[in-house]
């Protein structure tokens, strides 16, 4: 947890024991590729920190999956807003991997949010990244080309375009697996 540790530390602007602190409420969970995380109808009481591993977040629309959110190595996972509203989950989270993950449920988060004045930080600042995040998506959708919205994903991430497949690639940037194709071909042999 090493290199994890620093990396929190720096993003929360807290000592590496308070990141030990925090890690060490958290249990850890071993997933199969294709098990699930949360279920839609459920309310979301837990949150997850992956250590390795990638998974999913799709809403279901008339029976297909439209992809929310990838989360992969060091990036935290949940329905958050089943878990603040503790309304019942709108989404399925599945692992597109194996995956190792530590898991936090509400209690506990709470309980430890009462005995550490740091978590309140914590809190802050991983929603602060969590809303940034959303709206940088939200405006992408809404102003940004197909090609541009893939460059920000791969650039963000470049493993991620190997390691998911193709429609689901499509379903998160909102077009078609073709396009994905065609958007490809003109990053390697760009148009002059």
């Amino acid at each position: 947890m090493g290199t994890l540790n620093k990396h929190l530390a720096q993003i929360w602007n807290v000592t590496e024991d308070e990141v030990a602190v925090f890690l060490a409420a958290f249990g850890q969970l071993t997933l199969k590729k294709g098990d699930t995380f949360s279920l839609p109808g459920v309310v979301c009481d837990q949150i997850g920190l992956i250590k390795s591993g990638l998974m999913k977040c799709v809403l279901i629309n008339d029976g297909n999956e439209v992809v929310f959110e990838f989360a992969y190595e060091n990036s935290f996972i949940a329905d958050y807003y089943s878990f603040v509203t503790r309304t019942p989950s709108t989404k399925l989270i599945s692992c597109l991997e194996p995956t190792e993950i530590w898991v936090i449920n509400r209690q506990k988060l709470a309980d430890l949010s009462r005995e550490h004045a740091f978590i309140e930080r914590i809190s802050r600042i991983t929603n602060e990244h969590l809303f940034i995040r959303m709206h940088e998506k939200a405006t992408s959708l809404l102003l940004d080309s197909a090609t541009v919205r893939y460059q920000k994903l791969i650039t963000a991430r470049q493993d991620l375009a190997q390691r998911i497949p193709q429609y689901l690639l499509a379903s998160y940037l909102n077009v078609k697996p073709e396009t994905i194709s065609r958007i490809r071909k003109r990053i390697v042999y760009p148009l002059s």
